[in-house]
């Protein structure tokens, strides 16, 4: 008994802890070896533009069609005045996609059978990786049209994350305004608080945009605006079943009729009341603009659910003042809490100026959809 006493004390003390360790070891270096091949390096590049890889020749034959609106030269939504295209694009030779393999958006175009292939984070995170082969050029721009809305939608999703992680990082850590509403959202340390109340909080950031443009001596000359970006979240009641877009603008022109103030004084107006008009004194304040022309393309779709009993939706389209001769494009995510009839809204509006050169909206608008994808009840 004495004898087995010892021998495992002698095992239990001094040869257990050297197979425990070198078992250890074992487990580590193989945790090691799974998380280097999971890696996937940052993505890099601007947003909303592609990079496509292609034999020179193959892409002069399919520059016209990858240019044309049905593909990438499609409008942004939201962005209509003047038009701002989905997506640039930019060429390089098939050669040098190991090079710029980390590039966000990137669209591998190659000569053989007929396929194509839409990956997420193929070869870097986030990223959007279209694969796309074809015996003939029309062949390559036939799958390429067949497929544009899960293009851009990858593409669009790569972007927003980018964007995503960057604000994350830079989040306020705490938003008591947007939790007395009910509802979670990432806002960036630089948004600044301008109002709050009950059902309603407003976020603002004020930024300085300056592009370079040559003049008509080929001279360099600067040109700055002061854009805002300004993020409205509110709830309201609503008791319909669904959402749509008259409903959604109708309740949008609602609370910005009540919190968002031009630079005009009020004027009296005549308006029509059934066969008749009435006069009324009208505020200079954000609305939705009411040309037609621009209505009719207003985006506005149903999102993935994210439970059953809420529904998500977003829509883009252009707001303008009633008084005063400003206007930009706005993005909403709007959430039908169906079991309380509460509506929940996100609403970004927002203003930059100038469109020669580089203009920023689209840029704009890409973060801030990227923002909302954080928007939750609670």
């Amino acid at each position: 008994m004495g004898i087995f006493e010892n021998h495992t004390k002698k095992m239990g003390l001094i040869k257990f802890p050297f197979l425990f360790l070198a078992i250890l070891l074992i487990f580590v270096s193989c945790g090691k070896e799974t998380n280097k091949s999971d890696y996937k390096k940052p993505s890099s590049g601007p947003i909303n533009l592609v990079s496509v890889f292609s034999d020179e020749d193959l892409y002069k034959q399919l520059e016209p069609a990858l240019e044309d609106t049905l593909l990438f030269g499609k409008v942004f939504p939201g962005l209509y005045y003047p038009p701002e295209i989905m997506f640039g694009i930019r060429h390089f030779d098939e050669s040098n996609l190991n090079r710029f393999s980390s590039t966000r958006l990137i669209l591998d175009i190659k000569k053989g059978s007929p396929s194509i292939s839409i990956e997420k984070d193929k070869f870097a995170r986030p990223q959007g990786y279209v694969e796309v082969q074809g015996s003939t050029p029309q062949e390559i721009i036939n799958l390429l049209y067949k497929n544009q809305d899960s293009i851009i939608d990858t593409y669009r999703w790569a972007d927003r994350s980018f964007l995503l992680e960057s604000y994350t990082e830079k989040a306020k850590s705490s938003t008591p305004s947007l939790d007395s509403l009910g509802v979670s959202l990432v806002i960036p340390k630089d948004f600044k608080k301008v109002k709050s109340e009950d059902n309603f909080v407003w976020y603002r950031k004020d930024e300085v945009n300056t592009i370079t443009n040559r003049d008509a001596r080929n001279n360099l000359i600067n040109k700055s605006s002061f854009d805002i970006l300004n993020v409205l979240v509110y709830k309201v009641p609503y008791h319909k079943p669904d959402l749509n877009l008259q409903d959604l603008i109708k309740i949008s022109d609602s609370i910005s009729a009540k919190y968002t103030e031009g630079g005009k004084e009020p004027q009296m107006e005549y308006v029509k009341n059934g066969n008749d008009s009435i006069k009324v004194e009208v505020k200079d304040y954000v609305q939705v603009e009411k040309n037609p022309i621009l209505m009719d393309s207003y985006d506005f779709k149903k999102l993935k659910a994210p439970s059953k009993n809420v529904f998500a939706y977003e829509s883009q389209g252009w707001w303008s003042m009633t008084l005063s001769q400003m206007g930009g494009p706005y993005t909403i995510k709007a959430l039908l809490d169906k079991n309380n009839h509460q509506l929940y809204i996100a609403q970004a509006v927002l203003f930059a100026p100038l469109n020669q050169g580089k203009s920023k909206k689209r840029d704009y608008l890409t973060s801030m959809e990227g923002l909302f994808t954080t928007f939750k009840i609670k």
